[in-house]
C-alpha cells in the first residue's frame, strides 16, 4: 500500500473508530443519565446492531462497483453528523436515531469497519491477507485507548457530554483523512480467482456447509460478547462499586492488549493459518465472560478484560482473513467483510435484546454467567466444524487449492468419514 493510501485509510480508520472510546464505557451511562432505563438502553442497542444488516448490500455494492471509498465517506460523514448533533437532541425517538447512527455497532462504524477492511485487501499485497488486515485494525484500540483515557479525566472534572466535543473534531477530521484514499477504478483480481470476468460464477454461500457453521459460530460470539459493552459498565459502577477512572481503565486495559494482539496475529496468521488462532479467539472470549460472573472487584475485572482484547483482537483479524480466503480472495472482499459484519450484526442484536429482557430476572453475575455458556457453545462449533482455509504448502495461494481441488476438513468432517 502507497504512503498517500495508508496515512488516508489508515487515518480514517482510526479518527472514524476512536469514538468507540466513548461509546463503550461512556454511552449507557450518558443515556441512563438522559434518562433512559436499562431496559430502553438495550432496546436501543439492539436498533443499532440491526440497523448495521445494511452493510451486506453495500459489500455487493462495492464489489460490483471496485470501490470502496465512497461507502467509506458517506458513513464517516453521517458519523460526524450524528456526534455533533447527539448532545443536541431532545425528542427521545430523534436521540435513538441520533444514537443508531453513533454507536459501536450501529450502521455508520459497521460500514466504515468493513468497507476499511476491503479496501485493506484489495490495496495490499493478495498473500498477506490477514497481515494487511491486522495493520489496519492496529488502530482501532489505540484510537479507543486515547479517547478513554482522555474522555476519563474528562468525565471526572466536566460530565461525560464534554467528550462529545473532540469526538466531532475527530469526525470532520475523518471525512478528510478518507479523502486521500485513492483506488483504481475497478479491484482486479487475483490469478485463478473465482471472477465473474474469467467465465467462473461467483462462490456459492449456500453450497458450503463449513462456510455456514462459521457464520454460526460468528452469530454466537457476538450474541455472547456484545451485551458485556451494554451492561458491564453498569455493573462496574452500580454493583462493584467503581469510578469513572476504574471504568475508563477497564475498557482502556481490553484495548492495549487489542493493540498488542493485532499485527503479530495478523502475521502469524499468514504464517501457520488461521484455525489455531480462531480457537484461542472463542476460547479466550468465553472464558473472559466467565471470571466476570465471578469477579470480586473492579479490580478484578480490570484484569480479566486483558482476555476481551485479546478475542476481540484475533476475530478482528482473523474471521475476515478466513471468510475471506473462504470466498476466493479481493475481488469479493466487500461481501466477505460485509458476511462477517452482517453475523456481527446479527450477534449484537439477539445478545443485547435477549440481556436486556434477562438481567433484571438474573443479576449482572447470572446474566455474564449464561452468556459465557453461549460463548462456549460457539467455540465448540469452532473446533468442530471449522477447518483451515490455508494449505500447508505456502507455493501455493488459497485460490490455487480450490483450483487443485485440495479440501481441508473439519473434526467432525473426519469422525463421519
Amino acid at each position: 500500500m502507497d504512503p498517500r493510501n495508508r496515512i488516508g485509510l489508515h487515518g480514517a480508520y482510526f479518527l472514524g473508530m476512536a469514538g468507540i472510546g466513548f461509546t463503550l464505557p461512556y454511552l449507557p451511562l450518558y443515556l441512563s443519565e438522559r434518562g433512559l432505563s436499562d431496559r430502553a438502553i438495550g432496546i436501543i442497542s439492539t436498533f443499532a446492531a440491526l440497523s448495521g444488516l445494511a452493510q451486506f448490500q453495500v459489500g455487493e455494492w462495492s464489489d460490483r462497483l471496485g470501490r470502496r471509498k465512497p461507502f467509506i465517506l458517506l458513513a464517516l460523514l453521517s458519523l460526524a453528523i450524528a456526534t455533533i448533533a447527539l448532545p443536541w437532541v431532545e425528542n427521545v425517538v430523534l436521540l435513538a436515531i441520533v444514537v443508531v447512527l453513533f454507536a459501536e455497532n450501529g450502521i455508520c462504524r459497521a460500514i466504515v469497519e468493513t468497507q476499511s477492511g476491503a479496501a485493506a485487501v484489495g490495496l495490499s499485497n493478495p498473500d498477506q491477507v490477514a497481515a494487511s488486515l491486522g495493520k489496519l485494525r492496529f488502530w482501532k484500540p489505540i484510537g479507543i485507548i486515547v479517547v478513554a483515557l482522555a474522555g476519563g479525566r474528562l468525565a471526572a472534572r466536566m460530565g461525560i457530554d464534554v467528550m462529545l466535543v473532540p469526538l466531532g473534531v475527530a469526525g470532520v477530521l475523518s471525512v478528510l483523512a478518507a479523502l486521500l484514499i485513492h483506488e483504481p477504478a475497478r479491484v482486479h483480481p487475483r490469478a485463478g480467482s473465482p471472477d465473474e470476468s474469467d467465465g467462473r460464477p461467483t462462490p456459492s454461500l449456500g453450497r458450503d456447509r463449513a462456510l455456514w457453521w462459521f457464520i454460526a459460530a460468528m452469530v454466537l460470539f457476538h450474541m455472547a460478547n456484545a451485551p458485556g459493552g451494554v451492561y458491564l459498565g453498569l455493573f462496574l459502577t452500580r454493583e462493584l462499586h467503581a469510578n469513572q477512572q476504574r471504568l475508563a481503565d477497564a475498557f482502556v486495559v481490553s484495548m492495549i492488549i487489542w493493540m498488542l494482539v493485532s499485527r503479530p496475529a495478523g502475521a502469524l496468521a499468514d504464517r501457520i493459518g488461521r484455525r489455531p488462532l480462531l480457537i484461542a479467539c472463542w476460547t479466550g472470549m468465553a472464558l473472559r465472560l466467565l471470571l466476570v460472573a465471578v469477579a470480586g472487584s473492579a479490580n478484578w475485572i480490570v484484569a480479566i478484560q486483558a482476555l476481551d482484547g485479546f478475542s476481540n483482537g484475533l476475530f478482528a483479524i482473523l474471521a475476515a482473513a478466513w471468510m475471506t480466503d473462504r470466498l476466493g480472495g479481493a475481488i469479493h472482499a466487500g461481501r466477505a467483510q460485509a458476511i462477517v459484519g452482517t453475523s456481527l450484526v446479527l450477534g449484537s442484536a439477539i445478545g443485547p435484546a435477549a440481556s436486556s429482557m434477562l438481567v433484571d430476572l438474573l443479576g449482572y453475575r447470572g446474566l455474564f454467567a449464561l452468556l459465557a455458556a453461549v460463548g462456549a457453545v460457539g467455540t465448540g462449533l469452532i473446533i468442530a466444524f471449522v477447518p483451515e482455509t490455508l494449505a500447508p504448502d505456502e507455493t501455493l495461494s488459497n485460490d490455487r487449492f480450490h483450483e487443485h481441488n485440495v479440501n481441508f476438513i473439519t473434526p467432525a468432517e473426519a469422525a463421519s468419514a
